[in-house]
């Protein structure tokens, strides 16, 4: 499916009230929550060297955030989905841009900015080249076999990232041993002490309050507290600023600026070739992240998302940013989540996420001039420690060790060395675990309906023919050996293709026999919970036999057997008499209801 055959959803129902002022508040207070993060992430971009561009750096986000919205809102497979650039891609391109400051220190200035706006929009160029001709090769299953322990060790890394980041903002100082002295001075302790707060504060509330306007309301009661302090305490802005805490000073201009032919003759092109890897690792940052953040919406809307369609989507949006100068983007989890909640999921959701950005480009510098440092630094504080708690301390309870670790040094060559080598390490471990535990196992599999095997129970002819006609309503899956990320997602693919091949609600159960199977890997476990969702979804009792204690605990950690309705069997013999039991049971019924029926009616007759 293209994402032109993918915008299904006519404007006339778009445009019916009972939709569009639902689509207007869910965009209004997405893309606020867009404009604020797109300002934390220019800060994260355009700092150190490049501070004095952050009035441009803000265009550039800003625009990428509207852009991108629009785009995939029209041509995405889900109606509300919402894109925006997100923090790991961010992460990366802040590192691109430090690094050719760095090499272009002593440059003119107009050098320096043009080679850096030239290297962010190139990245996107290609990002969404790549993703878009992979979506359109029908590529998106194969890509999407990512082992867990290198998202977790990805998205740990981009934390740790971010955490380094927002302390540069609130500080103008990078965060490292030689600047520790200097950072826990009373000054800078304060600046990004108070920052610190506002993330820690954030975390808990979003974890403790399960509403879509807690961080929107918190960040503008921040806003509110801060010069709440400076007018009870009588202190000039000029004072405030400063001191340090306050954006800027910015050029008077506009903020978006893209590049124009004769900024073109500007860039250093040999610079930008020296980053390629960088922008490789950009290209397949903002592949995890979409692959990633696929799997999130899924399980949480409950609705399955076009792999395909999707990558050609976000592909689609990147180039559009990249020809407007932007950065990278992809579909935004909580954006899209919020959306869903507020019954705003269709597509203007997304387009009307545009007039918030348009009000800030209008805005201008100076609206910018206002805005709290420790705002934008506990913002990233806040998305850097939600990651590297989910990945350093709540993994630790859900992954087997060698995973863990695996997640460790990936983090720690992230942040020594680079985004794209931790990756390349983690997917070597991954490889390296692999075989090891392949190595061990003849991996076979088999799959029969219920009509192909019966359970031993003794049963009269009419029983066994009823069995042999309800064969369908039972679908049996014999797994062997290891199970990993690949064959899970095989196994995945089996169940919904037997789905979609019955009329629906014809096959009523699903037995998957563990006994030969020897373990499983974290990344297995989402697919089982996945499969879990398609099960209630389609209103099918999932019956598991032989499960072994280990594998329990990994599916019960990732909540892929936390349902009443799952079944639990020692021997496969017990778990078809089960089903079958029931078969029987339902037929029977419906015979004596028939029965009463017709005995009413001659009844009646007479």
């Amino acid at each position: 499916m293209t994402p032109s055959e993918s915008v299904s959803s006519p404007w006339t129902e778009e445009l019916q009230p009972s939709h569009l002022i639902p689509s207007l508040m869910a965009g209004l207070v997405t893309g606020i929550i867009g404009v604020i993060r797109a300002i934390s992430y220019a800060a994260l971009i355009f700092s150190g060297l490049l501070a004095a561009y952050l009035n441009v750096g803000v265009g550039i986000a800003v625009y990428s955030t509207a852009a991108i919205s629009v785009v995939v809102a029209l041509t995405s497979s889900l109606p509300g989905m919402i894109a925006t650039p997100l923090a790991a891609p961010t992460a990366v391109l802040a590192g691109l841009a430090a690094a050719i400051a760095q090499q272009l220190q002593g440059s003119p200035p107009e050098e320096v900015l043009a080679t850096v706006i030239a290297a962010i929009a190139l990245g996107s160029l290609c990002t969404g080249i790549f993703l878009f001709f992979l979506g359109k090769f029908q590529l998106g299953k194969v890509v999407s076999i990512i082992p867990f322990p290198v998202v977790g060790g990805f998205m740990a890394g981009t934390g740790w990232l971010l955490v380094r980041g927002a302390v540069q903002v609130m500080t103008d100082t990078s965060l490292s041993f030689s600047h520790l002295a200097y950072l826990v001075e009373a000054d800078p302790l304060l600046h990004w002490g108070i920052g610190l707060g506002l993330g820690v504060i954030l975390w808990g509330l979003s974890k403790r309050v399960k509403h879509y306007l807690v961080v929107p309301v918190s960040l503008l009661v921040a806003i509110a507290s801060f010069y709440g302090v400076v007018f009870f305490t009588h202190t000039p802005l000029e004072v405030v600023h400063d001191q340090g805490w306050l954006l800027g000073p910015f050029p008077q201009g506009e903020l978006w600026q893209p590049l124009t032919v004769s900024q073109l003759q500007s860039v250093n092109w040999w610079v930008i070739i020296q980053q390629s890897g960088t922008i490789a690792t950009l290209m397949f940052i903002s592949l995890l992240s979409l692959v990633l953040t696929n799997n999130g919406i899924e399980l949480a809307v409950e609705k399955e998302v076009d792999v395909n369609s999707e990558l050609q989507a976000v592909g689609l949006a990147n180039i559009a940013a990249g020809v407007g100068s932007g950065m990278a983007g992809n579909q935004a989890l909580p954006s899209t989540l919020l959306v869903h909640k507020m019954g705003a999921n269709h597509r203007l959701a997304g387009v009307f996420k545009l007039i918030p950005c348009l009000a800030v480009l209008v805005l201008g510098s100076e609206f910018l001039a206002y805005f709290p440092k420790p705002l934008l630094g506990g913002l990233l504080l806040y998305l850097g420690i939600d990651l590297l708690v989910q990945w350093l301390y709540q993994a630790a309870f859900k992954l087997p060790l060698t995973d863990y670790l695996t997640v460790w040094l990936i983090l720690v060559v992230i942040n020594s060395v680079g985004f794209l080598q931790g990756v390349l390490v983690g997917l070597g471990m991954s490889v390296l675990l692999f075989v090891v535990n392949y190595s061990r196992v003849n991996v076979t599999k088999e799959e029969f309906s219920g009509a192909a095997c019966q359970s031993d129970l003794e049963r009269n002819p009419q029983q066994l023919q009823i069995l042999q006609q309800s064969g369908n309503k039972i679908y049996v899956l014999q797994l062997h050996g290891f199970i990993f990320f690949g064959t899970a997602n095989q196994l995945l693919g089996q169940v919904r293709d037997r789905i979609t091949q019955l009329k629906p609600n014809s096959l009523q159960y699903i037995i998957i026999d563990f006994h030969l199977v020897s373990g499983i890997d974290s990344s297995a476990v989402l697919n089982f919970s996945k499969i879990k969702k398609l099960a209630e979804q389609n209103k099918i009792t999932l019956v598991y036999i032989g499960i072994t204690e280990k594998i329990s605990q990994l599916l019960q950690r990732g909540e892929a057997i936390n349902s009443s309705d799952i079944q639990f069997f020692k021997t496969l013999n017990e778990g078809l008499a089960w089903c079958e039991n029931n078969i029987l049971q339902h037929e029977e019924k419906r015979d004596n209801s028939a029965l009463e029926s017709h005995t009413r009616i001659k009844a009646k007759t007479h």
